[in-house]
């Protein structure tokens, strides 16, 4: 009787438990990406001359993990074309985002990947999948992300 009662428990509050998890990924992966996007803007708008590795390198909450596949990534692209390295921007997967930030679309429990889109109605099709592993960045945009897995282009 004391096993049926923990099974009970246990497939009750499994849902939950994994539903909290997903909720907080996605939180993590909002707060990233709209603080990528709030840096952007900074940058944009002359405020820091911080680069994104520099940025990257003091956020506490990217793995060490995905600032150097960042970094691998950039100075592969800097090799191949030291004129344009790369043509877009890896950690959204575009030239250009929504200013006003992302809000969350999805998540997915098990894996960890979290869909974000465009806050604005223009930016409602703009879409940014981030793996979060261990409540840290570890994916975003085409960084440490599957091909299957990206957002559609």
């Amino acid at each position: 009787m004391k096993f049926n009662s923990i099974l009970l428990l246990a497939t009750v509050l499994a849902p939950t438990l994994c539903h909290a998890d997903c909720q907080q990924n996605a939180a993590i992966a909002n707060q990233f990406i709209n603080g990528y996007i709030k840096y952007n803007n900074a940058v944009y708008q002359q405020k820091t001359k911080e680069t994104v590795l520099e940025w990257l390198q003091k956020n506490k909450t990217v793995t060490p993990h995905f600032t150097q596949s960042y970094q691998l990534l950039v100075a592969q692209a800097e090799q191949e074309d030291p004129e344009l390295g790369l043509d877009f921007d890896p950690i959204l997967d575009a030239q250009d985002y929504p200013e006003q930030g992302v809000k969350i679309v999805n998540c997915e429990a098990q894996s960890g990947f979290v869909t974000l889109a465009g806050k604005d109605k223009e930016w409602k099709n703009f879409k940014v999948i981030v793996n979060v592993l261990d409540k840290r960045v570890d994916g975003a945009g085409v960084i440490n992300i599957p091909k299957d897995k990206q957002a559609s282009r």
